[in-house]
């Protein structure tokens, strides 16, 4: 399964929300949920921050993440070609639903500048935020 959110003007505001509603079709199967961010190179930062919550009627699991957007000499990381890179970013490995209820799972950023206390409202350079739930091989 996969969704994905074309962002308006590659502007990634921080109320933009990307929402994946599905239902897990049993407890027993090990899945990696992971997220899909197109950036281009009006991004201006090597990393990005992430807020994701996943959550269902019992539960609601959120998490503050941290993933390299460009390597120490500036060069960006992901696969494609020019200025557009499109990066897999692993939220949960081999991650067991614990019931077959529906499940939400939600992706918002949480940039900020260094010294900055509040986020940046708006974030350039982000063309498309996705949401990848498939069946772990081992």
């Amino acid at each position: 399964m996969q969704q994905t959110k074309d962002i308006n003007q590659a502007i990634w505001h921080r109320d933009s929300i990307v929402r994946m509603q599905f239902k897990p079709q049993d407890t027993v199967q090990t899945y990696n949920l992971s997220f899909l961010i197109r950036n281009d190179n009006h991004y201006p930062y090597a990393n990005i921050f992430l807020i994701a919550k996943m959550s269902n009627d019992r539960q609601e699991i959120i998490d503050t993440l941290e993933y390299a957007m460009a390597d120490e000499k500036g060069n960006w990381l992901g696969s494609g070609i020019w200025d557009l890179k499109e990066s897999k970013l692993v939220y949960k490995k081999d991650y067991k639903f614990k019931d077959t209820l529906p499940v939400t799972i939600s992706v918002g950023h949480a940039v900020r500048k260094t010294g900055q206390i509040l986020g940046d409202e708006e974030v350039p350079g982000i063309k498309t935020i996705g949401i990848i739930i498939e069946k772990a091989t081992h």
